[in-house]
């Protein structure tokens, strides 16, 4: 009996987690980014784990915004961070984009398809 629960209790795990990577993974490709009236394309790629990945910032993109190398979910939230780590915005899903706030500044940053 014990292993029976011990066995339902790791399955529900292993699907948990495979949804979270299926979810996560919906998030990579092209992106149209617009930081107040300026807008550029940002291509998501997942990593291994399928929550977090590199980000590349197209050549289109104004200075401050090519700093972007690298994303990753933390719970519903989406952050970009610069290739060291450092976080540059963070931003919350709304509806099938995502929109939030850059650090530096505080100005407005959405992202959508």
């Amino acid at each position: 009996m014990i292993a029976i629960r011990a066995l339902t209790v790791a399955a529900g795990l292993a699907l948990a987690g495979i949804s979270i990577a299926q979810a996560d993974t919906a998030l990579t490709g092209a992106w149209k980014m617009t930081v107040g009236q300026t807008a550029c394309t940002l291509t998501l790629s997942a990593d291994s784990t399928g929550a977090g990945g590199t980000a590349a910032a197209g050549p289109e993109c104004p200075g401050g915004l090519l700093a972007i190398g690298q994303w990753k979910t933390v719970g519903a939230s989406l952050q970009l961070l610069s290739p060291s780590g450092n976080l540059v915005a963070l931003l919350k899903p709304k509806g099938d984009a995502y929109e939030g706030t850059r650090i530096e500044d505080g100005r407005k940053v959405a992202l959508s398809r």
